[in-house]
């Protein structure tokens, strides 16, 4: 892989790699995390604009936007408004979610205070599209209402307007797109962990490099764990792991496997909470008071990527790029939302079963380049693209239609002011033709069906014609568009189009580093399906084509930058009327102002303000009471200012301060509900202390320091969340590298052996399983001792290392994975619900499920010489495992799953084995593992808990390879 293609590992000092990198080895297993190692400055570079830039093809440059057809520009370059937020932008504010990262645009506003599940964004008043909106390395994947890492990004950039032209079907509002971190040039190491409010714990760890001598392969893997209580009392747990594979096929031809696997699940958590036209005003309330989800509440949400990559450079000037991605979501909801239905706070409960399943295949196909028509210099971008979704969802039996829905047949109400949640579990109702309903009901697992099809399929293409100062860029895309809605939804719609939206921009370079220009863009998105609270549900109006109007200047002067943009949109409007039913009617206005600046005022100071002016007004309607109206949901100003402190007297210590202000906001298409205006304070300290080849930083902030209480508004200004009480979060990292490699391997200085990597494969046994059943729904009902017992069938492993040999003593880091099949359950006591059909104590001895544990853990092993080429080796390592239960059922044939959990723990091992020496690199190994995980609490679909131990034994055999 040539040098310049790959991120350069951060210097972090001086020192004995081999110290530093098993000191990192042990920080990894024992759990600790945040962000990840720095871009590297090239000789030179001004660090005081780290604002402004990031590491790109291997040196210090101005940070680029990759955009489709747009090419690949500097922000500087790109004529339309771009926000990015790079791994020192989110350190700096000490950012902890992926919405918190854009607390300092204006432009840019989080749809919830950040509990609720998934970080959407509302760009310039307007939703991002969820289907075609939310990009990972610039292909669209399931962000459905996800909770994405923000430790597992390099940078996360927003372009603002252009996302129809550039994606094809997408909201006008703009494109969100998560940049991946990727391998590094160097072997580098990062791990840290983190303490949030209330309780949650995070952990991560980030390891880069070449895998070969050369480096012409080389490897990124992230790792997250997060799991505790959130500050308004719901659970939250998040589990994730990426790993970027890349190398060279020739010097020309290069190619990446990228993918990763995420699994959150929250319990107790509020969802969406709306409010009818009859409520005017609501008294604010803290976060920390305002959760409206009952006990029984949980949500799952399974995603798989993997993403393959091939790029040709035929010329200098000249690439070829393809890609295809496959991508699934499966989230498991069963809980329920909360109606406020007055100005008291009145509300009622809707219960449902909300099991989606999106799948997603991606493909994209492009040439670009530059070529010279006399003293005209043309880059050209032009390409092909497709985007299927495939969108299932679950029959709901237990209401009238059989429709996807919200019940609110229960009749439950409460108070959000009371903290009197109830708990739909527990309850029951009879409809009209005798059939009783109860809450456990809705707990089922899905009966799925095809709910919707999107097919598009695109031709882009762009030249940006360069003469002197000045810049033309013209493009258009066609596009393909075809949508299916199926029953039994109650509106069945389907719909085909194919239209071309064209873009064209001017830019003219004023002077160095000061760009003006005007941009004009069409676009199309979809239309949006009437919601489950419409009396005309699942209807669709076929897509919507929007325009838009640009014009700002920008600058870029090293110690300072700004942004000064105004543009205009029109969109056709959508909504739901005062008679219940989803319409599209007339058409809406956006039209702003934004200011964005930073400067770097001393070596010591760095400031940063915003501003957003947004004028978002219904100009069109059938009923003139609604012509004029504001957008509802839309902010009308919001600003902010950053300042930074980093004295010279105390290197690798700085402070800052932040102020946001969010401005009067409006609920309905009547107006008739008024957010009012807030403004946050923020603060937060952070000290790096580089020591002996690694850097150790420590970090604390609160947000909200004054403990505002306040309304977030929801995209469509029908709903709302409580704005975040005051929160803390503390934060340690330990990063080691880069670690050069030598001629005896990858070393800093001198010492014996050298670094390894190792596979092994074989049959593993686990012990019966002994299960205190908790109850959480109904503590008073205390604890059954041994009421669950399980045995397993024999299951396999699989596992991998990197170690370092010093000769008579080795360290590993292992990473493992066991499977299990479930063979025989014995239920003893039924007093505390375990499944959700209730079935009677008893021996089950044809259940279904497998328990699965992944471990990492560094080891510690002495090795025995034998004076041939057999050695022996006995050790033991700590770290921490994964256990989880899939889908566990007492039978087979039924349908009803008691346990569908997954949990983190302090794990250990004893290890004994023989190595046989095949040559001077290779050697064959045999090992038997004991490994121990205890004291594991798991949840049941029932809300109530088992806790447990689970202890294995394993026999191995594999091969190391001496790198």
């Amino acid at each position: 892989m040539r040098k310049s293609a790959r991120h350069k590992g951060h210097a972090l000092g001086s020192g004995s790699s081999r110290q530093a990198l098993g000191f990192m080895l042990a920080l990894a297993v024992g759990g600790t995390a945040t962000p990840a190692f720095a871009a590297d400055e090239a000789e030179g570079a001004d660090s005081s604009d780290a604002a402004a830039e990031i590491l790109v093809e291997g040196t210090r440059s101005r940070e680029v936007v990759e955009a489709g057809p747009l090419g690949t520009r500097t922000i500087l370059e790109t004529p339309f408004s771009v926000s990015a937020a790079d791994t020192d932008q989110i350190n700096r504010i000490a950012a902890t979610t992926i919405d918190a990262a854009f607390n300092y645009d204006p432009s840019v506003r989080s749809n919830n205070s950040g509990l609720a599940s998934g970080n959407t964004f509302s760009i310039r008043g307007q939703a991002v599209d969820l289907t075609n909106g939310y990009k990972y390395d610039g292909l669209a994947f399931p962000y459905w209402f996800q909770d994405h890492p923000i430790e597992a990004v390099d940078q996360i950039q927003v372009l603002k307007g252009a996302g129809g032209f550039v994606y094809g079907y997408a909201s006008p509002s703009g494109v969100v797109n998560f940049i991946s971190k990727k391998p590094t040039d160097e072997l580098v190491a990062t791990a840290g962990f983190s303490l949030r409010s209330s309780s949650i714990w995070r952990a991560h760890v980030d390891i880069g490099g070449p895998l070969t001598e050369t480096g012409s392969t080389a490897f990124r893997l992230n790792a997250v764990e997060e799991q505790g209580t959130l500050y308004n009392g719901a659970y939250n747990k998040n589990t994730f792991a990426q790993l970027w594979l890349e190398g060279e096929i020739t010097p020309d031809l290069t190619w990446s496997v990228d993918g990763y696997y995420q699994r959150t699940w929250q319990a107790g958590q509020s969802n969406t909470v709306s409010f009818t036209t009859g409520v005017t005003s609501l008294a604010t309330m803290s976060g920390a008071d305002f959760n409206l989800a009952s006990k029984s509440t949980h949500k799952f949400n399974d995603i798989n990527q993997v993403t393959g990559r091939l790029n040709y450079q035929i010329a200098p000037d000249w690439k070829i790029s393809a890609a295809l991605r496959y991508s699934a979501l499966d989230e498991r909801f069963t809980g329920n939302t909360a109606q406020i239905t007055n100005n008291a706070g009145d509300y009622r409960v809707g219960v449902l079963g909300m099991n989606r399943k999106f799948t997603y295949h991606v493909g994209q196909l492009s040439i670009d380049g530059t070529f010279h028509t006399g003293a005209i210099e043309h880059a050209v971008v032009a390409g092909f693209d497709y985007l299927d979704v495939d969108y299932d969802y679950d029959y709901n039996p237990y209401t009238a239609t059989r429709v996807p829905t919200v019940s609110y047949d229960f009749n439950l109400t409460g108070n959000i002011y009371a903290n009197n949640v109830p708990d739909w579990a527990f309850v029951s109702y009879t409809r009209a033709d005798g059939q009783v309903v109860t809450g456990r009901q809705f707990q089922r697992p899905p009966d799925w069906f095809r709910y919707q099809e999107i097919r598009q399929r695109g031709l882009f293409l762009s030249d940006t014609l360069k003469l002197g100062n000045a810049e033309l860029m013209l493009g258009g895309r066609y596009t393909f568009y075809t949508e299916r809605n199926y029953e039994p939804v109650l509106a069945d719609t389907n719909y085909r189009e194919n239209s071309f939206t064209p873009v064209a921009a001017l830019s003219y370079d004023v002077a160095h580093g000061v760009r003006a220009y005007v941009s004009y863009v069409q676009a199309l998105q979809r239309g949006t399906q009437a919601p489950a609270n419409a009396l005309n549900y699942g209807e669709s109006f076929g897509p919507i084509k929007s325009t838009q109007y640009e014009a700002g200047i920008k600058v870029d002067r090293g110690t300072w930058g700004a942004t000064l943009a105004a543009f205009r949109t029109k969109v056709p409007s959508e909504f739901l009327n005062i008679e219940s039913y989803w319409v599209r009617d007339g058409e809406r206005r956006f039209q702003g102002i934004e200011f964005d600046a930073h400067w770097q005022a001393t070596p010591e100071v760095l400031l940063k303000f915003g501003a957003a002016y947004l004028d978002a007004v219904q100009t069109k309607a059938s009923s003139a009471a609604l012509v004029g109206k504001k957008v509802p949901g839309a902010t009308a100003f919001q600003t902010s200012g950053f300042v930074e402190y980093s004295p010279a007297f105390l290197p690798g210590f700085s402070a800052f301060g932040g102020v946001r202000y969010s401005g009067k906001a409006y609920g309905q298409v009547t107006n008739t509900f008024i957010y009012k205006p807030v403004t946050v304070g923020d603060a937060g300290i952070s000290y790096n202390l580089p020591i002996e080849g690694r850097s150790i930083t420590v970090s604390g902030n609160v947000q909200n320091i004054t403990n505002e209480q306040y309304w977030v508004p929801g995209s469509g200004g029908v709903s709302l969340s409580a704005g975040a009480p005051r929160t803390f979060s503390l934060n340690l990292t330990v990063s080691t590298g880069p670690i050069e490699r030598d001629d005896t391997g990858w070393s800093e200085g001198s010492g014996t052996g050298g670094f390894y990597i190792g596979a092994a494969a074989g049959g593993t046994k686990i012990n019966d399983g002994s299960f205190d059943i908790r109850a959480r729904v109904n503590p008073t009902l205390g604890v059954d001792r041994g009421g669950l017992k399980t045995s397993y069938k024999t299951g396999w492993e699989l596992a991998g290392r990197l170690g370092y040999d010093f000769g008579f003593l080795r360290t590993e880091l292992e990473l493992a994975r066991q499977q299990f099949d479930l063979d025989r359950v014995a239920l003893n006591s039924t007093r505390i619900a375990v499944d959700p059909v209730s079935r009677t104590a008893g021996i089950y001895d044809d259940p279904s499920g497998t328990t699965r544990i992944q471990s990492i853990l560094l080891n510690g092993l002495a090795d025995i010489a034998t004076g041939s080429r057999w050695s022996l080796e006995a050790g033991g390592g700590i770290g921490v495992a994964r256990v989880n239960q899939y889908r566990w059922k007492l039978e087979a044939d039924e349908s009803s799953t008691f346990a569908y959990e997954n949990k983190v723990r302090f794990a250990w091992q004893a290890v004994v084995g023989a190595r046989y020496a095949l040559s001077d690199r290779l050697d064959a190994t045999l090992r038997y593992r004991y490994l121990n995980v205890s004291d594991v609490f798991l949840q049941t679909t029932t809300a109530n808990a088992i806790e447990g131990s689970f202890r294995t034994h394993s026999l191995l055999v594999g091969l190391n390879y001496s790198l």
